[in-house]
């Protein structure tokens, strides 16, 4: 819930103590802090996710999509940062493949003419 929602339900709950003085206002409002502070998940529970779409990239997109769909803002917000961490990841697995094989003198033409038997006069 946004502070604006929040600000909203206050005042709702303000208009109800005025029409009927039996509502415990203070009562209500502390309940609906209680279960904002619920809803919300601490930023230590988004550590593994980010940890895994920045290391094994792939499976970052789960978390992503996991996240993305919840009604929490916290956890759409955290779809977000997976996403963008997945792709960063991917990118840089992608430079640091072609710079190893642009480093090496090699061609991918000259990796695919590698026969299997060439590797195992190799071992042998």
């Amino acid at each position: 819930m946004s502070d604006k929602d929040l600000e909203n339900k206050i005042q709702t709950f303000r208009e109800l103590g005025k029409e009927n003085p039996n509502i415990n206002v203070n009562l209500l409002m502390m309940n609906a802090l209680e279960t904002e502070s619920e809803n919300k998940s601490s930023a230590k529970s988004y550590k593994w996710p980010y940890l895994i779409s920045l290391g094994l990239p792939p499976f970052g997109l789960i978390y992503a999509v996991k996240y993305y769909f919840s009604e929490n803002e916290n956890d759409q917000q955290a779809a977000k940062i997976c996403l963008l961490l997945t792709v960063i990841s991917i990118v840089l697995v992608f430079a640091f493949g072609k710079a190893m094989l642009s480093g090496s003198g090699t061609s991918l033409q000259q990796i695919e003419q590698i026969q299997p038997s060439d590797i195992q006069q190799l071992n042998q």
